[in-house]
């Protein structure tokens, strides 16, 4: 007996959305919001479960579970038992899948246009059905450690949780939905079957739909595919064939054919087939069999299938006799212009768009006329067409086009004839270009040969040519291309220029899929510039290395591997550079980086490679390699299992750091000499910092530190004074074993106090309702004692002149991490942050009220060394920063130095207030832009038009106000609003030189830069872009460029220009789009090495 459907109807008139709900016998609640002619479906089921439900009772039994249970089991709830996951069936089935778990509810979900009613009952089946194994979830274990990782990374999320410990003392939602990596290596096979016991029955379970669908039809389905029963468990329940949820199956009906029947009836002699197979068809109208003459008419949105055929067409027409197939099409309407209809035939791969064609079932040869079928990325249109069965095609008076509109193509190669061999190639006798209905006869050839082979090919790359002054005419990127298998390619180019420059290249990609992806590409150029002998001739050879390396994180969880190389010789920027951002690049950077991270330790390792370069001075700075070893931060003392309050000592934390470097700084031509290898840098640190934090009072913070720092070095260079030839002598280098290390101790309080005036007293409807002033006071005292004692030799002194003077050094300083600081330093920090917020009243927002913010931050800070003989306080940082306008940020920071100067710029000890500006810095930028909208009223005009005056010109009552009739007109006509943008950015600096410049001591530096860029769109497919700056120092512009382009529909045109400077050049280009068709095109340059000389 079929349960009757109980559901109630909600109606929304304010939103003209409904609702029906129901709870289902199971206990399930369902929700469904038809959505008529949507053609998107989504469906989400969740169960009243979360991060923060950790105990329950089951069976009578109390259980207790590990933080991040319900985000674990969130990700197990989609492995089937074959060893598939949920989520590529629905994702195969053409669904969006996705899951979450919050503190209280775990959503599955997905959205659609196609199978719905499929991917419906795969999500109800596979949350339903759990199918858990230890192996299983020991591997998931790992993969969400990694997750944890890095959810611990993430600034914001730290802080939030932070928050939320601090909040709760003992409540669940302190912790991580996700849990800790110490927390889910608890979890195990039986944990989850019990969790999904206890929360995933129906009764504890919701789910939600919207979209074009039936609520009757979604409550049937959600009453078939879950239990029926309220609580019924899911623990035993065994993985169904999805196969059987699909609806009725013919196979399921076979109980009562005549197959089933014992007895055998004696069938008549066939006569011979009328084809090897059968025929399969479809159509809209009808279908008339006229068996005198054994022909079979087919009308209106026809479509049959024979064998790897199909056609489809308006009218067909079937000869059983000779088996001939004629169709079709028929005159029809588009948004009220008139058309006729094409009949479609494809066969295999080949597919063609025809006016009429008459094919031969038996010989599968075809006679057609006004054939269009699609070639590689080109188009073949053809008056009359013979198609023959191995699928060449035989073309006259045809087509070649790479123009999708194929009835008017904007051009085509007019053929004579053409041969098509699909998939390979087109050879064509006779032809010649057609643009716009004009014939260019003299852009004919005899004949063309066209591959359109499908993928990647090897074969010969076409050359450019041009003009350069200083080098010459050219001929350049001629080449080979080569295709290495599926996952790699190589591409070979060379170039020379009739004064004697000439280039190579090499360029590579390859790719393996959920592995790694990389390119690289090498270029050499040799130049030859002036006549020899001449003060302008130039003969240099230049290089550049590129390559790209990237790992798919999931090929190999836990370990990265990473390349970025960009080496390049000086002059390959000056003289070799093609682009304008290689032109103007003067430093590039190059690395090369590993990590690797241990799962469920707190463990982590990295390496890095790194090679920075400057073109103007030629310097290298070389890091070869650093390497860094980390134990994350750990709670040695902490209880496994706490119990009461957490004790003081369980708030002490430790971490590790260990790093090892060798780095140099040369240039080009010392890279390699024994002057650079020695000049190295090296070193091992080991870092162990000890903290703990404390509330004191419930409002102070307290938090004390010690750090220690250990160096291994394995070099020093000591130095003497020479009597005989009054000079410092640099010793022998001495290499060993040095240890060098050093420690400190800090402490530090910080508070929060907050003070705000309320307007809203006498009034409540000022536009002013509050003003809050927020203070962050910190204050901490660091100490460190003197490791400039002789007892740990880290510093000597030596003789500097002839008079006796003496100076300390250090012998380690040659080092990569420095020396330990000689002196004991006993110092006061101190920090006063503040900012300043008005609320005010505001329509626009729903709460009625708006935040603005009038300081962002206000921030002053500096610190004073007790042990100083003098000069104890230290400059005094200042930070400014407000956003009062929407997107316009204002930044000003500057430094104070307290003490006075002398003429000759030494510091002396006499404070003054509010002492010198040092350095201070103001940036800010903005980007205006169009309205997002893109239009504008006419002048006086009504924005809203009611439906029955939509068109101007008709007036429907015969009573329209004329003043208003023009208005509605005017809206008509035009449209002043195009889209653009235009950013700039503005930053002043200012500094000072400290020296013998009286009466001061000092004297000014101010930098200015101003930087800006912007684009208008024309019309939906003309653009314009430009970019550039001013140096005010200079008063005069820097590099800029202006850009402008159009979509051609299948041509483009572009023209950029540098109008100025050294690098002025410009360029215009016309082509075609598609690369089969890529030597269609008219390339005129000015080259910027034009204006060199």
């Amino acid at each position: 007996m079929r349960m009757r459907m109980t559901m109630q109807r909600h109606d929304y008139p304010n939103i003209g959305e409904t609702l029906y709900s129901a709870e289902l016998p199971n206990g399930l609640r369902l929700r469904v919001v038809p959505k008529k002619g949507f053609a998107t479906f989504y469906a989400a089921f969740a169960a009243n479960y979360g991060g923060a439900d950790r105990r329950f009772e089951l069976d009578g039994e109390a259980i207790d579970t590990p933080a991040g249970v319900a985000h674990f089991l969130e990700h197990k709830m989609f492995d089937l038992p074959d060893g598939d996951s949920a989520m590529n069936l629905l994702s195969a089935n053409g669904a969006e899948p996705n899951a979450f778990t919050s503190s209280d509810m775990t959503c599955y979900y997905f959205q659609c246009t196609k199978s719905f009613e499929e991917n419906l009952r795969l999500l109800l089946h596979f949350v339903s059905t759990p199918y858990f194994t230890p192996e299983t979830v020991q591997k998931e274990q790992g993969i969400i450690a990694q997750e944890i990782l890095m959810g611990e990374d993430n600034p914001g999320m730290a802080i939030y949780y932070q928050l939320l410990r601090q909040l709760y003392a003992r409540h669940p939602i302190r912790d991580r939905v996700a849990g800790t990596v110490e927390s889910i290596s608890g979890i195990t096979d039986k944990t989850l079957y019990d969790c999904h016991r206890a929360f995933y029955a129906p009764s504890n379970m919701a789910l939600c739909v919207e979209g074009d669908v039936d609520p009757e039809r979604i409550y049937a389905i959600a009453l078939e595919a879950l239990p029926q029963e309220q609580r019924d468990s899911l623990f035993g329940a065994q993985l169904d064939s999805l196969i059987t949820q699909k609806g009725d199956s013919l196979e399921g009906r076979g109980a009562d054919t005549i197959a089933r029947d014992t007895v055998k009836e004696k069938k008549p002699q066939k006569p011979g087939a009328f084809l090897d197979d059968p025929i399969s068809g479809k159509n809209k109208d009808s279908l008339v069999y006229d068996v005198r003459n054994k022909m079979v008419y087919i009308y209106n949105e026809g479509d049959i299938a024979y064998q790897n055929s199909n056609l489809k067409a308006d009218y067909m027409q079937i000869n059983m006799d000779n088996k001939m197939v004629y169709a079709y099409g028929k005159p029809d309407s588009l948004e009220g212009k008139p058309i006729v209809t094409k009949p479609e035939f494809s066969e295999g791969d080949a597919s063609y768009t025809m006016d009429t064609i008459t094919y031969n079932l038996t010989s599968k040869k075809a006679k057609i006329k006004g054939v269009a079928t699609q070639q590689g990325d080109g188009w073949l249109v053809g008056g009359s067409v013979k198609k023959m069965p191995d699928n060449t095609v035989n073309i006259e008076n045809g087509k070649y086009t790479t123009c999708d509109e194929t009835d008017h193509p904007h051009f085509y190669l007019a053929m004579t004839k053409a041969k098509v061999i699909p998939g390979k190639k087109v050879v064509t006798g006779p032809a010649y270009l057609v643009m716009e209905d004009v014939p260019i006869y003299f852009l004919g050839i005899p004949e063309g040969f066209f591959p359109i082979n499908m993928g990647p090919k090897s074969g010969l790359l076409m050359p450019t040519y041009g003009e350069e002054y200083t080098k010459g005419f050219f001929l350049r990127d001629m080449g080979y291309y080569f295709t290495l298998g599926d996952y790699a390619d190589l591409a070979v180019r060379g170039g020379f220029y009739t004064l004697g420059s000439w280039e190579a290249s090499a360029a590579s990609r390859y790719i393996k899929r959920y592995k790694y992806s990389g390119s690289f590409n090498m270029q050499y150029s040799n130049i030859k510039t002036g006549e020899k002998g001449e003060p302008d001739y130039i003969k240099q050879s230049n290089f550049r290395i590129q390559w790209t390396h990237s790992q798919d994180p999931k090929a190999n969880p836990g370990s990265t591997f990473s390349a970025s190389v960009n080496f390049a010789t000086s002059g390959y920027s000056k003289y070799s550079a093609t682009n304008l951002n290689d032109i103007l690049s003067t430093q590039t950077n190059s690395s090369i980086a590993y990590s690797k991270n241990w799962a469920g330790t707190p463990f982590s390792l990295s390496a890095n490679m790194s090679i920075s370069q400057n073109s103007q001075n030629k310097s290298l700075s070389v890091t070869l390699p650093t390497v860094v070893f980390n134990v994350s931060r750990f709670y040695p003392f902490k209880r496994k299992e706490r119990m009461g309050k957490e004790r003081w000592y369980e708030k002490i934390s430790m971490q590790y750091t260990g790093k090892m470097t060798n780095s140099v700084t040369t240039t080009e031509d010392k890279i390699f000499s024994k002057e650079t290898f020695d000049n190295m840098k090296n070193g091992i640190e080991h870092n162990i910092p000890v903290s703990a934090s404390f509330n004191l009072f419930n409002y102070i913070n307290i938090s004390p530190s010690a750090t220690y720092n250990e160096k291994w070095y394995f070099k020093k260079v000591e130095f003497d004074w020479n009597p005989v030839t009054n000079k410092v002598d640099t010793l022998p280098t001495q290499y060993g074993f040095y240890r060098l290390y050093n420690y400190n101790f800090n402490v530090s309080a910080s508070t929060t106090v907050y003070g705000m005036y309320d307007f809203t007293k006498k009034r409540k409807d000022r536009k002013i309702q509050a003003i809050r002033h927020t203070l962050t006071p910190s204050i901490g005292f660091s100490y460190t004692p003197d490791f400039g004692d002789p007892k740990y030799g880290y510093h000597k002194t030596m003789q500097t002149d002839s008079t006796g003077r003496f100076t300390s050094y250090s012998p380690y300083s040659v080092n990569a991490y420095g020396v330990p600081s000689s002196g004991r330093s006993m110092s006061m920090n101190f920090a006063l942050s503040q900012n300043l917020e008005m609320k005010v009243l505001s329509k626009r927002d729903t709460s009625g009220v708006k935040k603005i913010k009038l300081i962002d931050e206000l921030r002053i800070s500096g610190s004073y060394n007790f042990l100083a003989d003098s000069m104890g306080l230290s400059t005094i940082p200042i930070s400014f920063r407000t956003t009062i306008f929407q997107n316009f940020g204002i930044n000003l920071s500057m430094t104070l130095d307290p003490y006075r100067l002398t003429p000759d710029g030494k510091r002396y000890n006499k404070l003054f207030f509010p002492g010198r500006i040092v350095s201070t810095g103001w940036s800010f930028g903005y980007t205006f832009k169009s309205r997002d909208d893109r239009s504008q009223s006419a002048i006086n005009d009504i924005t809203s038009i009611p439906p029955e005056y939509m068109n101007p010109y008709y007036d429907p009552y015969g009573n329209m106000d004329p003043v208003l009739r023009r208005q509605y007109m005017s809206q008509m006509y035009y449209d002043f609003s195009l889209p653009w943008n235009f950013g700039f950015n503005y930053a002043i600096n200012y500094n000072i030189s400290t020296g013998n410049y009286p009466p001061k001591g000092y004297k000014k530096n101010v930098t200015q830069t101003v930087s800006f860029n912007g684009s208008l769109t024309i019309t939906p497919k003309t653009g314009i872009t430009f970019q550039g700056g001013y140096d005010i120092k200079a008063n005069k512009l820097t590099t800029s460029s202006i850009s402008i382009s159009r979509d051609l529909h299948c041509w483009q045109m572009s023209f950029s220009w540098i109008p100025f400077g050294f690098h002025r050049s410009w360029s215009f280009n016309i082509g075609v789009k598609a690369a089969s068709l890529s030597d269609l095109k008219y390339d005129k340059s000015q080259s910027m090495y034009d204006n060199m000389y």
